[in-house]
């Protein structure tokens, strides 16, 4: 230690307890961390992208306000344009729109308001599941680090000093 003290070394039980723990805490915040993104005239563009597998869909979730006119466009890796869709809803009227990919690699998608504003939405829904690979891991973490305490004693062991 820095202050030229000494502290006994972390057991095992606890490193896996401690890695557990976090493993189970950050899947959670993946999945519950999600916003829906304004656009206006100031910045009416929505770019991203996704590493989809095979039938993996995106879902295009848009609030638009009054006027509003939407386009959005999906590109696959190579450039090539996969899906094109352009709509006017009314005010109010909330839009769904949702792309399946046909074949696996990364989709880079844009969501532009042309006119008017309003709020856009998009999920990545996969079709493997593989995304909930997290609590499994830590679960297993956790189960292990659990196990190991109660192997561990914690007995004191007194010894006699002779002198």
């Amino acid at each position: 230690m820095a202050g030229g003290g000494t502290a006994p070394s972390m057991k095992m039980s606890d490193v896996f307890l401690l890695v557990g723990m976090s493993i189970l805490v950050g899947g959670i915040i993946m999945h519950t961390w999600t916003a829906s993104t304004a656009l206006d005239e100031a910045s009416p563009t929505l770019e991203s992208g996704a590493s989809m597998l095979k039938e993996d869909t995106l879902t295009f979730e848009l609030s638009p306000g009054k006027n509003a006119s939407i386009t959005i466009i999906v590109l696959s890796e190579d450039g090539a344009t996969v899906a094109q869709e352009s709509w006017s809803p009314g005010e109010g009227e909330d839009f769904e729109y949702t792309f399946t990919a046909k074949e696996g690699g990364f989709y880079t998608y844009t969501v532009t308001y042309e006119s008017g504003e309003g709020e856009a939405f998009v999920d990545v829904n996969r079709n493997t599941m593989i995304d909930f690979i997290a609590y499994p891991i830590g679960a297993a973490c956790l189960a292990f680090g659990v196990y190991k305490r109660t192997l561990e004693s914690d007995e004191v062991l007194d010894a006699e000093l002779e002198g």
